[in-house]
């Protein structure tokens, strides 16, 4: 019984990609690219230490997939069965693990966000 209401829930919570996030997807590998545009960022440019202007964060395989399939319009159950048709590997706690691993993209990276509750 519980199964049928986690699914439920997660039938409904979508996800989008934040529209001002750059990326770069190579042979499916999604490298994330962010600007280094603080104000001290800029003034230790100044003083002639290397900051790179951009830095760039490359997702695993998993992370990959779960990215370039959050779009707006799939829910998390159907992106829980994409990863699962996909990866053989995948086990009992896939929905949880995918659920901890959105909320990070969401509320520590900030690179998607909640379109539906």
């Amino acid at each position: 019984m519980r199964k049928q209401k986690a699914e439920v829930d997660l039938n409904q919570l979508i996800f989008a990609k934040v529209p001002e996030v750059k990326f770069q997807l190579k042979a499916g590998q999604v490298t994330i690219i962010r600007p280094q545009d603080h104000w001290i960022q800029r003034f230790f440019r100044r003083l002639h230490v290397r900051i790179p202007a951009e830095s760039k964060l490359t997702l695993d395989d998993y992370g990959s997939f779960v990215f370039r399939h959050v779009n707006g319009q799939r829910s998390v159950y159907q992106i829980g069965q994409a990863l699962a048709a996909e990866y053989d590997e995948t086990n009992d706690y896939l929905y949880e693990r995918l659920l901890v691993y959105l909320n990070h993209l969401e509320q520590t990276e900030h690179l998607i966000k909640r379109v539906t509750d």
